[in-house]
């Protein structure tokens, strides 16, 4: 009630304020939601301007907006198998695997505009608050991230190098051996340098982001009608939207290849253990640090295989190494996930990382 260097108000009255507001003043009617206070991740989405019919409006936006990006990657699909079954070049075929890499991951990336779009104005939230409880994503921290993902990802490629029977028996079918190979190869490793991190970005803004956020706002706070009943209590709870978000890709593999079971378990594993992650740590950091390392790992060990087709399918962006499926490529996945989990947890108690949101200015 008493600005700094000021006089108390002669009549105080609890309804008025003078300095500091209590609340960002909104400068226009298009400013976004203030983010929840003292909420962990999962909660960011229940903002001040959140109504019940956001979350089916949201997932009628999103379907829209896929199904045209579905029907661009078709048709650029369908153009390359096109231009690859015309033979309208020499290596025509090599050029057909990288222009189809290219497009897979450039879809992949397209999810980031869709996703902030609908968080902006379908949810009418800071676009930060999707990145973590401090309303942006925190650099440094996805640097040691990302660094703390090379040694679990490099342990598990080196067991793949010493335990496959390609590499010990040297008959890795399609593997670099000419000049054009060299260069498609080449080709085909640039495209996944440029365009991995968006595709790791993506996948992880969706998935344990929105995707996560979508299933945290559905609970009602405990002060709201309601939110002192066992649905809202459960769905305020971290579990519903961790199994949500990190379950979610691996049903969609199971439902296109259900007879994969390996490759669908290592895929849950990861997903889940991201998912827990980054409710851990307040945030995606932690998702895309393993995600950039392990997608960047995986793809271009496929590319020197002379596997470039295969990219795409699930069985390489997933579990483990490419081609270790099976009991040994669950093994991986969860020794990758468990002691990336354990130094994540330990250098985020360490630097006292903030796990819980607090009220920013728009």
């Amino acid at each position: 009630m008493t600005p700094p260097g000021g006089h108390p108000a002669v009549n105080p009255d609890s309804d008025v304020w003078a300095w500091p507001p209590p609340r960002p003043v909104r400068t226009s009617g298009f400013a976004p939601a203030e983010a929840p206070e003292g909420e962990p991740y999962h909660r960011l989405a229940r903002g001040s301007r959140y109504r019940w019919w956001m979350p089916p409006l949201t997932i009628l936006v999103l379907a829209f907006l896929l199904f045209f990006l579905w029907v661009a990657v078709a048709l650029s699909m369908t153009i390359v198998a096109l231009v690859e079954g015309g033979g309208l070049g020499a290596g025509s075929a090599r050029v057909g695997q990288i222009a189809g890499l290219a497009i897979g991951l450039v879809s992949a990336a397209l999810l980031i505009p869709i996703v902030l779009l609908v968080v902006r104005v379908v949810q009418w939230r800071r676009v930060g608050t999707l990145m973590s409880v401090e309303g942006r994503m925190r650099w440094t921290w996805l640097a040691r991230c990302a660094a703390l993902a090379v040694a679990p990802v490099s342990v598990s490629v080196v067991l793949y190098l010493l335990l496959s029977d390609d590499f010990r028996t040297g008959t890795m079918s399609g593997a670099v051996s000419g000049g054009a190979e060299v260069a498609a190869v080449s080709g085909a490793v640039l495209v996944i340098l440029l365009l991995v991190p968006f595709q790791s970005v993506a996948e992880e803004v969706t998935l344990r982001g929105l995707v996560m956020q979508w299933v945290g706002s559905l609970g009602a706070p405990a002060h709201a009608p309601g939110g002192d009943q066992a649905v809202a209590r459960v769905l305020r709870s971290p579990a519903p939207a961790i199994l949500a978000s990190g379950t979610l890709f691996a049903a969609l593999y199971a439902s296109a290849y259900p007879d994969d079971v390996w490759t669908t378990a290592a895929l849950t594993v990861m997903g889940t253990s991201t998912a827990w992650l980054t409710w851990r740590t307040g945030g995606l950091e932690a998702a895309i640090g393993l995600h950039l390392v392990n997608g960047l790992v995986q793809l271009v060990l496929c590319v020197v295989e002379g596997r470039t087709a295969a990219i795409g399918t699930g069985v390489v962006i997933g579990a483990g190494p490419p081609g270790m499926g099976g009991p040994f490529g669950l093994a991986l996945a969860a020794g990758v996930m468990l002691s990336y989990a354990l130094t994540v947890t330990w250098l985020a108690r360490r630097v006292g990382l903030r796990r819980t949101s607090t009220v920013t200015g728009v």
